[in-house]
């Protein structure tokens, strides 16, 4: 593939395993398809999918996830710690390789189109298929969750970009788009207090240099809070600085990090550069890293036919 563009959808169900293993199974019988990760949570009753593959490959992927997802899936029925608008809530094209934001656009502005005309589904562009600036943002077009959006829709700037101007009570709504590469992870906290949780994110989100959301959860098993963190600039707006700020906030309440867990797939150079930080180290040479000088070798011999 001379172009590298991944899906990352996610879908409003991380409870009920058959239902994905069978969605796994059916995306993986797609010629040319290729999986990347399958992240399930439980708490936030929601699933995250990253898959790559040809562009025909990617968009039979992506209508049959919406097929089977919209089938099973019953919004009034979903209940989830994580804001959400719809069975499908967000549907991102992310260029990765041999491509840029411009290329991963017109993949997702073609790909609504056929969504919203197949499903007769109410669809929101986002990212860089945004049509009006205040779109851009997807929690801007989250705010008032599936709850609230059947009268958000009222508001004709809220309006659908794509198919009928009508809330479809048992589907929500769907957000489609294009974005660059995000980092996702969770930091547990010491607390069981969610308001506590909220107010550290709010103080992060503040004090972060932006780029970053931080929405509050509750662990079920244990009863422990977490900020589900979203980082959509991960080069201005750097891991280690955000997991500082969780802990330099968190002091002010008397809480700590437990742990912390990254969500879906992430690129190295992130935790290269939390290593630099934490380590002290300066001017390293990521090709002194083992696995990095083994590959350059062996595909300078296999492209030179040594």
């Amino acid at each position: 593939m001379s172009q590298i563009i991944a899906c990352v959808p996610n879908i409003s169900e991380g409870r009920d395993q058959r239902f994905i293993d069978d969605l796994i199974a059916r995306l993986q019988g797609i010629d040319g398809l290729i999986i990347l990760d399958v992240a399930v949570d439980h708490d936030q009753n929601r699933t995250v999918l990253s898959f790559t593959g040809t562009k025909d490959a990617i968009f039979e992927g992506g209508v049959l996830l919406y097929d089977l997802s919209l089938k099973k899936i019953d919004m009034r029925r979903h209940e989830g710690d994580y804001p959400r608008v719809g069975a499908v809530d967000v549907f991102p094209f992310v260029p990765l390789k041999g491509a840029d934001i411009s290329d991963a656009k017109k993949w997702a502005d073609e790909f609504a189109e056929i969504v919203a005309e197949r499903f007769s589904l109410p669809v929101y562009l986002f990212g860089a298929s945004a049509r009006y600036r205040y779109r851009g943002d997807v929690q801007n077009i989250r705010q008032g969750e599936y709850e609230g959006f059947a009268e958000k829709m009222k508001d004709l700037r809220w309006k659908p970009d794509l198919g009928p101007n009508d809330f479809p009570a048992d589907k929500g709504v769907t957000i489609i788009g294009a974005r660059q590469p995000l980092i996702s992870f969770k930091a547990y906290l010491s607390t069981h207090d969610l308001e506590t949780a909220k107010e550290i994110g709010h103080l992060v989100a503040d004090t972060s240099g932006g780029h970053i959301r931080a929405v509050p959860g509750q662990d079920h098993d244990d009863g422990h809070v977490y900020l589900s963190v979203a980082i959509t600039n991960y080069l201005t707006t750097p891991l280690y600085r955000v997991v500082e700020n969780i802990r330099l906030e968190g002091r002010r309440f008397g809480v700590e990090i437990r742990r912390t867990e990254i969500t879906g797939l992430i690129p190295e150079v992130v935790l290269i550069r939390a290593a630099e930080y934490y380590l002290g180290l300066q001017g390293f040479d990521h090709e002194t890293l083992l696995e990095r000088n083994i590959q350059k070798h062996l595909d300078g011999k296999f492209l030179f036919g040594r």
